[in-house]
């Protein structure tokens, strides 16, 4: 699917809008780095279901080898962002050893 044709989603007041590469919350867009928004855009899209760490780097960073360090980055990055708790899980599970699962409901508005 190309980058134009890439849908929206929202979840909780969050709307994410991969084609314009915009994250909002009730309206007011969110500043992300490039790479926690694509992290974002990954869980997301699989929404549910387990995204080994993996996975995630393969596809973030293709052609580079990076630390795990830099996707833990990524992930507290988008707690902050989305107000998620560890203790009061809203949106990024932790599976430890393995990788993360988005775990809000997902609504396609594509």
């Amino acid at each position: 699917m190309s980058e134009s044709q890439r849908p929206a989603f929202c979840f909780g007041p969050f709307r994410l809008d991969v084609a314009e590469r915009l994250l909002s919350r009730n309206g007011e867009p969110i500043s992300l780095p490039p790479k926690a928004f694509e992290t974002l855009v990954v869980l997301v899209e699989n929404s549910g279901r387990l995204v080994t760490k993996k996975e995630l780097t393969d596809r973030l960073w293709p052609d580079a080898f990076v630390e795990e360090a830099n996707l833990a980055n990524n992930v507290s990055l988008l707690r902050k962002v989305l107000d998620d708790d560890r203790q009061d899980i809203k949106y990024i599970e932790t599976v430890p050893k393995w990788g993360y699962r988005f775990t809000a409901k997902v609504t396609d508005t594509g």
